[in-house]
C-alpha cells in the first residue's frame, strides 16, 4: 500500500471511480497505521517509566529530609540541655568558690553537684559530636537525592515534550487524512461505499485489492484469463471471484 501524503492528493474524476476508491482504501490504510503508531509511541512507556522512578525518588528524597529536620530538632534540643548544664554548672561553682559558703558538708554536696552536672555535660556533648556527624550524611545524602531528583525531572520533561509532539504530528497528520476522506466518499458512488465499508469490517480492514498480472493483491489468488480478458476499463471497479473483495487495476 503507497504512502498517501495528505498535502499532495491526487485529483480523480469522479467518472474514475476505481481511482478514487483505491485512494480511499490507502487513507483508510494509512489511517490505521497512524492509529496503531499513536497508541503505541514508545514514548509514552518511557514517560511512563520516568514518572514512576521519580515518584520514587522524591519519596526517597522527603524521608532524608524528614530524618534531617528530626536530626536538627535532636541536635537543637541537646544543644538547649547543654546549655541548662552550663548555667547549672556555673551557678554552683560560684556558690562553691564564693567564699560564702564555710560548711564543710555543704562545700562537699556543691562539688558533688557539679562533677554530677559535669558529668552529663560531657554526655550530651559526646551526644551532640554523634548528632553532627550523623547530620552531615544526612545532609550530603539529601543533596545528592535532591540532584538526582532535578536531573530525572528535567530528563522526565523532554520525554514529556517529545511524546506531545510526536502526538501532535500524528494527530495532524490524522486529520489531514480525515478530511481527504470526507472529499474522497462525496465522490464515491453509494453503491460502492456501501459495499467498500462493508467489506473493510469482513476483510480486515482491507476492502480494495490491486488487479496485477491477473492476480488478486488481496488473497494473491489468480482469476481465470477469461474473467480477465473482459476487465479493460481502469476506470470502473470489479470484484475478485474468490475473496470477493473490489478490484481496480494496477
Amino acid at each position: 500500500m503507497r504512502k498517501v501524503d495528505p498535502g499532495g492528493w491526487q485529483m480523480h474524476n469522479k467518472d474514475n471511480q476505481a481511482a478514487l476508491i483505491m485512494e480511499l482504501q490507502e487513507v483508510d490504510s494509512q489511517e490505521e497505521v497512524l492509529k496503531k503508531e499513536l497508541a503505541s509511541l514508545p514514548e509514552r512507556e518511557e514517560l511512563h517509566g520516568l514518572e514512576e522512578e521519580l515518584t520514587e525518588r522524591r519519596q526517597s528524597y522527603q524521608v532524608i529530609e524528614g530524618k534531617v529536620k528530626e536530626n536538627q530538632s535532636r541536635q537543637k534540643r541537646l544543644e538547649d540541655e547543654e546549655a541548662l548544664l552550663e548555667t547549672k554548672i556555673k551557678r554552683e561553682e560560684n556558690r562553691l568558690y564564693s567564699g560564702r559558703i564555710t560548711n564543710p558538708k555543704e562545700l562537699s554536696g556543691i562539688e558533688a553537684e557539679v562533677r554530677s552536672l559535669k558529668a552529663k555535660q560531657d554526655q550530651i556533648e559526646t551526644q551532640i559530636l554523634i548528632c553532627l556527624e550523623e547530620g552531615e550524611g544526612l545532609r550530603k545524602e539529601s543533596n545528592q537525592l535532591s540532584q538526582s531528583v532535578n536531573s530525572l525531572e528535567r530528563e522526565t520533561q523532554k520525554v514529556r515534550e517529545r511524546l506531545v509532539s510526536r502526538e501532535s504530528d500524528l494527530r495532524s497528520k490524522m486529520e489531514g487524512l480525515g478530511q481527504r476522506r470526507a472529499e474522497l466518499r462525496m465522490l464515491i458512488l453509494e453503491e460502492h461505499l456501501q459495499l467498500y465499508d462493508k467489506l473493510r469490517v469482513e476483510k480486515g480492514g482491507l476492502a480494495v485489492a490491486f488487479l496485477l498480472d491477473e492476480v488478486c493483491r488481496g488473497c494473491h489468488m489468480t482469476l481465470p484469463a477469461y474473467r480477465v480478458d473482459k476487465m479493460e476499463d481502469r476506470t470502473a471497479i470489479y470484484r475478485c471471484d474468490f475473496c470477493k473483495r473490489l478490484l481496480v487495476l494496477k
